[in-house]
């Protein structure tokens, strides 16, 4: 920009797009947060609110304590810096691709002429008009492509998604797919980047983590193996899938003179299952991971995040709504996720092809899958469901494979997850102890239900 230009813009005076500081300040975070949540716009620093131009004297400091100001907001806002002249600094601050930004000062938006501090109310109409800040689609300034990049995971992926002869600069790819932004002419990885592309997803990501863990018995009490899968999205999905198979019974079957291996709980539901949770799971949560658990009678699977916001209950299993789309849409291209709102409808109907019990669904602020398997899912399945010549019903299976994924489980948490009233709940459980499926070991409080051997 030339001084010409500038003055024009001072005539202008303040505006939408355009701030004036006589020098940097503690406010500048604030006005950077203002603009990086709106449209982006200018700081010009060494112009009064007046329009006088009483100058900055330029130093390599001033320009890091810039710099630095907008590296210490959350998430780190992007800006460029030039001099007019040699007095007067522009800061360009980009329009924010991770919003909504803060500084210590709390959430602030350009609002006219002014920048505001947002209340509650002024916050959550803000992400309503924004949209949900999908955490795949985050920028991470910190993680540049070039020094990060894993040309192999992308070789592996670029043969999974049949992408033809990969190129040997694959940028515009990433870029089309999401996985990577230019800013300022460098390019950086976005979050979906690193779970898939980077050399140490864990690093960055550390909550990316899937733990499989194998029980003796049907409690957390005695475990035998547990490994933590910390590499990217794929080879942990891969890693997750290969322990579960040490960990089961598997089967060979010839059909035209060709070995075919059959799990007991088929291997389709339980990738699926593995698939949903790493790709479905809340991110932002940093305490959490993914767990994958065996136990004599069933496996569980497990992720942070409950249902999408957005998605009902009552429409769980008809409609989809995804989390993490850039991830899931990284996924679609390869054979790890064949369509997109599948997911639970795949999983039933292999089970039913296979003559095992549904799988068991629960999500508050985790989301579980819960499969019986063979043998030990014989008691609190298809065994316990037929003593005296009786089946049980569909939602008697689905309270009992409740109570194999937790004894302790209330009528009042057996309610709420499978979306009835308490009565309800009462008479299955009333049923399933008439046919000696299950019995109360000790009282109301303090005890637990037993599915019995039978």
């Amino acid at each position: 920009m030339t001084e010409q230009e500038l003055q024009h813009i001072i005539q202008q005076g303040e505006g939408f797009y355009t701030e004036f500081k006589r020098n940097v300040n503690t406010d500048i975070k604030k006005e950077m947060v203002a603009f990086a949540n709106a449209s982006g716009g200018n700081i010009f620093i060494g112009v009064d609110d007046d329009g006088t131009v009483p100058g900055v004297t330029i130093t390599n400091a001033l320009l890091s304590k810039i710099q630095t100001s907008a590296t210490d907001c959350d998430p780190s806002i992007a800006i460029e810096i030039e001099k007019i002249g040699n007095k007067v600094l522009q800061i360009k601050v980009l329009e924010g691709t991770s919003k909504p930004y803060r500084c210590t000062t709390g959430f602030h938006l350009r609002v006219g002429a002014n920048s505001q501090k947002m209340t509650t109310d002024a916050i959550i109409e803000f992400l309503e008009k924004e949209g949900r800040v999908r955490f795949d689609e985050q920028l991470r300034q910190d993680v540049p492509v070039k020094e990060n990049f894993d040309f192999a995971k992308w070789m592996d992926f670029a043969q999974l998604a049949k992408l033809g002869e990969p190129t040997l600069e694959p940028m515009s790819a990433l870029k089309s797919f999401g996985a990577a932004k230019e800013v300022s002419g460098i390019d950086y990885f976005t979050n979906a980047g690193v779970l898939l592309f980077a050399k140490d997803t864990k690093q960055f990501l550390p909550q990316a983590v899937v733990s499989c863990v194998l029980y003796k018995g049907t409690e957390k009490v005695d475990i035998q193996d547990r490994k933590d899968f910390d590499g990217d999205v794929i080879s942990n999905i891969d890693a997750a899938m290969q322990f579960v198979e040490r960990h089961i019974n598997v089967s060979a079957k010839i059909e035209d003179t060709q070995r075919q291996d059959v799990w007991e709980v088929p291997k389709v539901a339980l990738r699926e299952a593995i698939v949903n949770a790493v790709v479905h799971r809340d991110y932002l949560e940093k305490g959490a991971r993914v767990m994958v658990e065996v136990f004599d009678d069933r496996i569980v699977i497990s992720n942070p995040g409950g249902l999408p916001k957005g998605l009902a209950e009552k429409d769980f299993g008809k409609y989809s709504l995804t989390r993490n789309s850039v991830l899931a849409n990284l996924l679609l291209r390869t054979n790890y996720i064949e369509k997109l709102g599948t997911g639970v409808g795949r999983i039933n109907k292999v089970l039913a092809d296979a003559g095992l019990p549904k799988a068991t669904f629960a999500f508050n602020t985790f989301f579980t899958v819960v499969f019986s398997r063979g043998k030990g899912g014989q008691k609190g399945g298809q065994k316990g469901g037929q003593k005296g010549g009786q089946k049980l019903t569909t939602r008697q299976q689905d309270v009992l494979n409740l109570i194999a994924e937790n004894p302790s489980v209330t009528r009042d948490e057996l309610a709420k997850t499978l979306g009835i009233n308490t009565s309800a709940i009462q008479k299955h459980m009333e049923k399933l102890k008439d046919k000696g499926v299950i019995v109360r070991v000790g009282g109301d409080k303090g005890g637990h239900w037993k599915i019995t051997e039978d």
